[in-house]
């Protein structure tokens, strides 16, 4: 249906418009992009402004992903006449089991509307009441008289037209059911009664993860239980569970927020070797720091965990303290390090009726600057980096080009290590550079640019080194790489560690990749509060994720991105509406603020906006393209995938030429 909206309230349909936008994460370039409603009309509506047309209306709805009636607000149930006599109103709706909709559609004679697409999988029903009407897709509509209905699929343009006489009908608008047949669960059980049922449930599952570490991605086993056994559904589940056999290659994950579930999951080790260090690095500081990254990847004895504990609480070099609690975390005890703490308000954030987009409008960079070393390989990728540097003994300073600095913690750490680097530090957010000039107040090493690297002029003198870490998949790829390129001399060597996404030939497999690297970061720190020593948003907040997550990443490993996607989104909005103090309560809930940060760039990325990853193999393609030869290649960690080019953090050392 595509009709003007002449009599309906601006101001209660824009700030639906906005709401519900915010909620979504987009800004207002990333709605009009996808709902094909240019930025200003959109921006208009939002400050009360215009007269939207009923097709304008479907279009933001489809976008946000929200039922239409959603964004007319309490008056959505007035009749809505347009110029041309047509009149639509809302009779009923409902969002239980799926979306439904009922309109009463009334058109003057010689009347005619053609609709664009809905979303893929709306159908409407159309029963005319009074008259004749001609409905249903363009390419083959149906002329239907009184008392006459027709079922289309409306995911293709349609039509309403009327002959020399009025016409009243009801259309019914049903948005497709989330999941699909690739969405059952792999095994479906009643819940066990006795001794032998139990028995038979464990073999099933011991069975599913022989099958998942030896090819399948994941494996769901749902369980059939009435009220009384779902109560305790979770405590019964997580005992049998921790009775099965254990392996190194997969997880399990007990879910009961829909019905009781165990989700087995393959994961490939996570942690690489990060190569040899060179012998001209050799600080005590940093001889320290690749002791710490080799032993990460070994089980401790409680000594060690007691010396690694004082390390991680500091205070000393943030990269070491970082590293030590980055061993005791994959020990299984989540060690939050020194440096983490309170964010701390830049003073400056984006407003979403300003011209572009910046990267603050989709993550909180306050936050990021606060919680972000609890990352799994951070401070491993900048030690990584540091390794790479060029070492130039008769130079008493080096000087490189820091690109997509951010709010500075992965530069403070490289100095650290690399004491002797002069570095220009350029981000295009001005939150993160509020964030730099304090965390590099009065180092004179430190140059710091306000600018994209794709706007800045190239320098009198080009750089030998350019580094940039976590920043390249924030900007279009080959312009990152194209304008790197200008600032640099011949034979200079660029050093890039950024996040990456295992190979996909698909928007669909897109998605599911990205969900599927973004969680793994996320599972593999996910942590329990204690009850009576956290804040009650917070714990919840760790509940959650533990319940949703593992099935998200289930429904993605099997393909089903459509209900990957929603869990994701769904649970983003769910948790950002949770009430969370701006100090954390407890040292562990750090993790749980860098998964809400994680959240907000897997959000970001399926929406692609400001979060636009690539795949290590085209990284390189584009950057022999724009005049870099790789000289050197790691996968730092692991996330999706067992090749060293899937999905994970990634090291490139590549050439100028």
């Amino acid at each position: 249906m595509a009709f003007a909206a002449s009599s309906l309230p601006s101001r209660q349909i824009g700030d639906n418009i906005a709401r519900l936008r915010r909620r979504r994460g987009l800004t207002l370039d990333g709605l009009a992009e996808i709902s094909l409603v240019s930025r200003a009309a959109i921006s208009t509506l939002e400050q009360g402004g215009g007269n939207p047309r009923l097709q304008t209306i479907w279009n933001l709805a489809d976008a946000l992903n929200v039922q239409f009636s959603q964004l007319l607000g309490d008056n959505g149930r007035e009749p809505v006449t347009d110029e041309n006599g047509i009149s639509v109103r809302l009779l009923e709706r409902q969002s239980v089991p799926q979306m439904v909709e009922a309109f009463l559609l009334e058109l003057p004679p010689q009347a005619s509307r053609h609709a664009k697409p809905h979303v893929s999988g709306v159908r409407e029903h159309v029963v005319v009441l009074a008259g004749e009407l001609k409905v249903g897709p363009e390419a083959a509509p149906s002329l239907l008289r009184c008392g006459q209905a027709s079922h289309f699929a409306a995911d293709v343009p349609h039509l309403y037209a009327t002959g020399n006489e009025p016409c009243r009908a009801m259309v019914t608008v049903i948005y497709p059911e989330f999941g699909s047949a690739a969405s059952a669960p792999d095994h479906d059980l009643p819940w066990p009664r006795s001794h032998a049922e139990w028995q038979a449930a464990e073999g099933i599952l011991t069975r599913a993860a022989i099958d998942v570490q030896n090819g399948l991605d994941a494996c769901r086993t749902t369980f059939r239980a009435a009220r009384r056994e779902s109560s305790n559904a979770r405590v019964v589940l997580m005992e049998r569970v921790a009775k099965l056999p254990v392996s190194p290659a997969i997880r399990r994950y007990v879910c009961v927020r829909t019905s009781p579930t165990v989700v087995t999951l393959y994961r490939t080790l996570p942690l690489g070797s990060l190569g040899k260090q060179t012998k001209t690095t050799g600080t005590d500081l940093v001889k320290r720091c690749w002791v710490l990254a080799e032993r990460a990847q070994q089980q401790c004895t409680d000594r060690e965990i007691v010396s690694l504990a004082a390390r991680a609480a500091g205070p000393g070099a943030i990269i070491e303290a970082a590293l030590a609690a980055e061993v005791l975390t994959c020990n299984g005890r989540p060690t939050v390090p020194f440096g983490v703490g309170s964010p701390q308000v830049s003073g400056s954030v984006g407003h979403g009726n300003e011209a572009g987009r910046r990267f603050e409008e989709r993550i909180d960079v306050d936050a990021y600057g606060a919680f972000e070393l609890v990352h799994p390989a951070y401070a491993r990728q900048t030690l990584a980096v540091a390794a790479a540097l060029p070492h130039l003994p008769e130079t008493p300073a080096f000087n490189i080009l820091d690109v997509g600095t951010g709010p500075g913690l992965p530069l403070l750490m490289l100095k650290e290590l690399r004491p002797d680097i002069r570095a220009v530090a350029v981000d295009s957010s001005p939150a993160a550079v509020s964030h730099l000039r304090e965390r590099f107040k009065g180092d004179p090493a430190i140059t710091i640019r306000l600018s994209s690297i794709t706007d800045l002029d190239p320098p009198a003198e080009p750089f030998p080194c350019t580094v940039s870490i976590g920043a390249s998949h924030h900007l279009d790829t080959a312009a990152f790489l194209s304008a790197i390129r200008r600032q640099m001399t011949q034979g200079g060597y660029l050093i890039v560690a950024d996040e990456m996404i295992a190979p996909f030939a698909s928007r669909d497999e897109r998605q599911c990749r990205l969900i599927r690297h973004h969680l793994w970061y996320i599972m593999d720190t996910l942590v329990t509060l204690p009850l009576q020593k956290a804040d009650t948003a917070e714990i919840k907040l760790a509940a959650i994720l533990k319940e949703v997550l593992p099935l998200a990443s289930a429904f993605a490993h099997g393909g089903d991105a459509t209900m990957a996607s929603r869990m994701v989104r769904e649970v983003f909005e769910e948790v950002n509406e949770l009430p969370l103090p701006r100090e954390i309560s407890h040292p562990l809930a750090a993790f749980s603020r860098f998964h809400l940060l994680e959240l907000q760039a897997l959000v970001a990325g399926l929406d692609y906006e400001v979060e636009q990853k690539t795949t290590p193999s085209r990284f390189i393609a584009l950057a022999a393209s724009c005049g870099f030869v790789l000289q050197r290649h790691q996968r730092i960690y692991a996330t999706d995938g067992d090749c060293p080019y899937d999905a994970g953090t990634h090291l490139f050392v590549m050439e100028a030429v």
